[in-house]
């Protein structure tokens, strides 16, 4: 472990202790402020640090990555787009990797980061019998002092360390990819380091069984336990120590075997098990208890990284099956790296309801299992639609659906996209009468109706069972909307709020101002054209004409453009209820005229 400092420029320092692999980045949509730290929120995996805030353009989302290789060694990978300055020397491209020795200090943009070795992970020596790794390899010793050491070590000696120390790294890095990187540990006690058996266990420390050991024979072992002394030491300092066997006067006996013993923690210090190693006392000298502790502990600290990474990767894979009831796929593994995404907030988004029309009196005719097939189909050709423009499949509700745009992630365009797939739905219609035609008697409509506005997105299920979707006003008004389309006899309906994102490649036409249940102020209602031809584009102004004349009380001149029209256009709904009020002040010239109408139900 090490402990990572971040010197600010206001003068503040902050700290933190680093276990494992660490992204560090801009704030991203729905994380906390800087500087936050997040438990496997990051790519692959890792933790991340939050260091700049969502304004700060100059960090990127994903600046770099910190990771471990050993207490002694850290590499830093620049996974931003631009090069990187990490001190005076050395400049990073996108991608490229470099190692530094900690204690090491490097720059990013304001802030100045110090990573050093942890001053305080030196066991406390309580019982004699109990000896601290770090007590001969102190991170407090100058550069001399350490060379000093080596001097003593003989030629053999110096190779048999640096060849420990490769074949640990090996195991460590195969941790990374392996699948039996639990079973590879306890073979690295025993081939590696040297020990006599090799075990991996599991639990709390009042808890623990053998996850696996070398060799294997070690596994038919009954009734064995390890020290209970020496686990509860672990337990309550969380370090690497070992107890040479030896028995001493007047000292508590923790055993005659030999043991080096590490705790595997994950990366908030959370105790996961121990690596467990035993040997027949030999009277070894203290350096070289000391050489087996150290490879001990990295393989402990390999350990642990890969059971973190085992955790997340099945939390991802849960995360996934959960998230693409409602996502797309893509999505669904972006918030499986980022669930924070879905913590329950406040956002922009555009909100589309749609139902069939007729569905209950085909039902009927056609039967449950008739039924069921039809509405499988219908439901497929339309979430297609949805997921297309990557819109959240938020619910199916009897013969209708709702979905969303604009959350989780962040849309800046989640009202062209809905449209889209809004008018998408109604090009697949015709299609499905003449498939289902034979089955249904008679063609089914679809309804849509469309609003944007300020939302609650989250869990809007329990906790039981998980529902992502919206809350609010908005979402009423969406619904109210779509019930307006049976009355206008227009199947694609948007609000004046949702008008107001859309750009001029989209072909829509005014039709009413109305109030709606439950909502006070009117509401301007567009209705959008699936396709922009000529005789579209002619209802637009004849409607749009007509209404104007209407709401001026020019009731006589819109009753004239409503009526002329409907001889080009004899089923089109909004027409038809301009002349209809328009004709009713002819008819009622006392009577007060309401620019406002009001639908005759929901």
């Amino acid at each position: 472990m090490s402990t990572l400092e971040i010197h600010q420029k206001d003068g503040n320092i902050w700290r933190m202790d680093v276990l494992g692999s660490l992204e560090i980045g801009r704030q991203r949509i729905g994380e906390p402020n800087p500087i936050a730290f997040i438990q496997g929120s990051g790519e692959n995996g890792f933790d991340r640090l939050v260091v700049a805030p969502l304004a700060e353009a100059s960090f990127s989302r994903r600046q770099i990555t910190l990771e471990l290789i050993n207490a002694k060694t850290l590499r830093l990978t620049n996974t931003s787009k631009k090069p990187w300055q990490l001190d005076v020397e050395t400049m990073l491209e996108p991608n490229q990797v470099v190692e530094k020795s900690i204690p090491c200090s490097f720059a990013l943009h304001t802030l100045l980061f110090k990573v050093h070795a942890d001053s305080q992970n030196i066991p406390v020596d309580e019982v004699e019998i109990f000896h601290s790794i770090t007590d001969s390899v102190s991170g407090h010793a100058t550069i001399l002092e350490q060379s000093n050491k080596l001097a003593n070590v003989t030629d053999a000696e110096f190779i048999d360390i640096v060849n420990w120390l490769q074949m640990t790294m090996q195991v460590l890095q195969g941790t990374i990819g392996s699948q039996d990187f639990i079973k590879e540990a306890a073979v690295a006690l025993v081939d590696i380091v040297g020990l006599e058996s090799g075990r991996v266990l599991l639990g709390a420390p009042g808890n623990l069984k053998v996850a696996t050991a070398h060799p294997p024979e070690f596994l038919d072992i009954k009734n064995w336990e390890p020290n209970k002394n020496i686990v509860k030491r672990l337990s309550e300092f969380k370090k690497t120590i070992w107890h040479t066997g030896e028995i001493k006067v007047g000292k508590t006996n923790l055993g005659a075997m030999a043991v080096v013993a590490a705790p595997i923690m994950d990366s908030k210090g959370n105790f996961l098990g121990v690596l467990y190693g035993e040997r027949s006392p030999t009277g070894s000298e203290r350096r070289s208890a000391i050489i087996e502790g150290l490879l001990v502990d990295m393989l402990a600290c390999g350990l642990s990284t890969g059971l973190v990474r085992q955790t997340h990767e099945k939390d991802a894979v849960q995360a996934r099956v959960q998230f693409e009831q409602f996502f797309t796929p893509e999505l669904a593994r972006q918030l499986a790296l980022e669930p924070t995404l879905l913590h329950g907030r406040e956002a922009d988004a555009t909100l589309l309801f749609c139902d069939l029309r007729g569905f209950s009196r085909i039902s009927e005719r056609i039967g449950p299992e008739g039924t069921n097939k039809l509405m499988s189909a219908i439901f497929d050709a339309l979430s297609k639609c949805v997921q297309d423009q990557s819109g959240v499949l938020v619910d199916y509700l009897g013969d209708g659906m709702l979905a969303m745009w604009g959350a989780p992630g962040h849309q800046p365009d989640h009202a062209k996209r809905c449209v889209i797939a809004a008018q998408k739905m109604q090009m697949q219609i015709p299609l499905i009468n003449e498939k289902w035609s034979k089955l249904i008697g008679e063609p089914l409509a679809l309804g849509i109706g469309i609003n944007s506005g300020k939302t609650w997105v989250g869990n809007t299920g329990s906790s039981i069972k998980f529902k992502y979707g919206p809350l609010g006003p908005s979402v009423n008004l969406a619904s109210r909307v779509e019930g307006l389309t049976k009355y206008l006899r227009s199947y694609l309906l948007i609000t004046g709020a949702t008008k107001k994102l859309l750009d001029d490649s989209f072909l829509t036409r005014r039709v009413c101002k109305t109030t709606v249940v439950n909502v006070v102020e009117p509401v301007d209602i567009y209705e959008v054209f699936v396709e922009a031809n000529e005789k579209s584009k002619r209802l637009k102004q004849v409607t749009e004409q007509a209404l104007i004349e209407l709401e001026k009380n020019n009731f006589r001149e819109a009753s004239k453009i409503s009526g002329f029209s409907l001889a080009e256009f004899p089923d089109d709904g909004p027409l038809i209820l301009i002349l209809h009020r328009a004709v009713d002040m002819l008819m009622n010239p006392t009577q007060a005229f309401q620019p406002v109408w009001h639908p005759p139900g929901k």
